[in-house]
């Protein structure tokens, strides 16, 4: 699974219907000023599980899963902060599923990577990984008009849905996550990349259900710093490009694991 890497190439967004969300998880948008910064942007969204599975310690057994999350979001900062064009171009937005108050939520709006700061996570709760997928979809349609209304151009946005367990949402809630993900692809709003941390086939199958462009892939939570570092490296090079060009990015061999 591996010895190639399945990122597909990177086209302009479209425009298209824009995917609903329960009334109960719609963020709030701040408004924002875009006069100061008017690169072409590069959109990411992370989905995090925060779940308290993530207390479980890591292969090496030093630390918890958690733990090596945190690390990684502390690498994903200073290797951005290394890229001028990245800074500028770079926009992130977080999102957690489970965590302090086990639920889905925003944890932050969209951000310049020149603003962005490490979080550092705790553990909590159950997946609700759809919810969190949903929440995703709507912050990716609220920035992307924004932009469009400031005259703002931008390669089309990543979602990263990371996460070491199965959903814990209702049948609905997962099934509506998983249609909305696919419409998303096929009207180019965005690309997702389904995280399967330490887990096994019950989960990657789960998972697999949420892009129709890019099969989940497997992450050891040893390999957080590296999969972060890769991150930002594409990012980097996703943002110094046009949007409509295609680009080719890093081997993902460094933090990928083989299942057997």
């Amino acid at each position: 699974m591996v010895a190639h890497n399945p990122i597909p190439n990177f086209q302009t967004a479209t425009d298209s219907t824009p995917p609903s969300i329960p009334q109960a998880i719609t963020p709030q948008f701040r408004e924002i000023d875009y006069g100061n910064n008017v690169a072409q942007r590069t959109l990411c969204v992370l989905v995090l599980d925060l779940s308290g599975s993530m207390a479980i310690r890591s292969g090496n057994g030093d630390k918890r899963r958690i733990d090596m999350l945190n690390e990684g979001i502390e690498a994903f900062y200073h290797d951005l902060m290394k890229d001028e064009t990245a800074r500028n171009r770079v926009r992130l937005a977080i999102v957690i599923v489970g965590g302090v108050n086990d639920t889905a939520e925003l944890m932050m709006d969209w951000t310049d990577a020149i603003d962005f700061f490490p979080i550092t996570f705790r553990e909590n709760g159950m997946t609700p990984l759809g919810q969190g997928m949903l929440l995703a979809l709507n912050l990716i349609e609220q920035e992307r008009i924004n932009l469009r209304d400031n005259g703002i151009n931008y390669t089309r946005p990543w979602v990263i849905a990371m996460t070491d367990g199965l959903p814990t949402d209702s049948q609905d809630v997962w099934q509506a996550a998983i249609n909305q993900c696919h419409q998303a692809e096929q009207n180019n709003q965005c690309i997702i990349y389904p995280i399967a941390i330490d887990a096994g086939a019950q989960e990657v199958k789960m998972l697999k259900q949420l892009s129709i462009l890019t099969p989940p892939v497997h992450l050891n939570s040893v390999k957080f710093v590296e999969f972060f570092v890769w991150l930002s490296a594409s990012l980097k090079t996703v943002s110094q490009s046009a949007p409509g060009e295609t680009v080719q990015l890093g081997s993902i061999s460094p933090w990928a694991t083989i299942q057997s």
